[in-house]
């Protein structure tokens, strides 16, 4: 019993130190407790990014990827607790992007298991291709976004959804593939691309 009391406290200990090192490593960054990033090398944050509790960003994947890769999160953006970016292919995050809990973001995935392959020791193939999230968009909790997908800014992406295709700015999209049920029109999308206003009904 007393052994398993102090391996508990050195696990809390070891944990602790390795936050405080991430911590050190990347000053603008707001880390909650338990954040792990492999391959911090190829991480690069903005200004006021914020990754919450027991977020995982794998940065390069590892020798199965030649330990290429990156992820980079743009000024006050959010990584929400337990969500898990894998950056083999490449993430780019861009500025005041929200993500929420629990959602995967992937830049590789494993190719089919051929039906002639039967070597159970035979590594998995795989593609990359890179995911990016442009300005000022939200992605809600439980949502799964797949390698080559390019979300647009100021786009919103409904909790749970899988985004298999491309999204366009302005948009919002749901579903299981996400599908856009909502864009502003093209007048309005070209008045606030040109910096202008519009008017919000009540």
């Amino acid at each position: 019993m007393l052994f398993r009391f102090f391996r508990a406290v050195g696990h809390l200990l070891r944990g602790a130190y390795r936050d405080e090192q991430l911590r050190d490593r990347f000053p603008t960054v707001k880390m909650a407790d338990g954040v792990i990033i492999r391959g911090s090398q190829a991480f690069s944050p903005g200004k006021g990014v914020f990754l919450d509790r027991r977020c995982y960003l794998n940065c390069i994947g590892g020798a199965w990827s030649g330990r290429r890769g990156f992820i980079k999160i743009g000024d006050n953006s959010e990584v929400g607790p337990y969500s898990v970016l894998w950056g083999a292919g490449g993430i780019t995050i861009g500025n005041n992007v929200h993500i929420g809990a629990h959602v995967s973001i992937t830049a590789h995935e494993a190719e089919h298991v051929k039906p002639d392959d039967v070597d159970v020791w035979k590594p998995l193939d795989f593609y990359f291709e890179p995911v990016v999230i442009e300005d000022h968009s939200l992605v809600c909790s439980g949502t799964v976004i797949i390698p080559g997908v390019h979300i647009g800014h100021h786009s919103m992406i409904g909790g749970g959804a899988v985004v298999i295709n491309n999204i366009p700015p302005y948009s919002l999209a749901v579903g299981c593939p996400a599908r856009v049920v909502r864009r502003l029109r093209d007048d309005e999308a070209a008045t606030l691309e040109s910096g202008g206003t519009i008017a919000v009904a009540n």
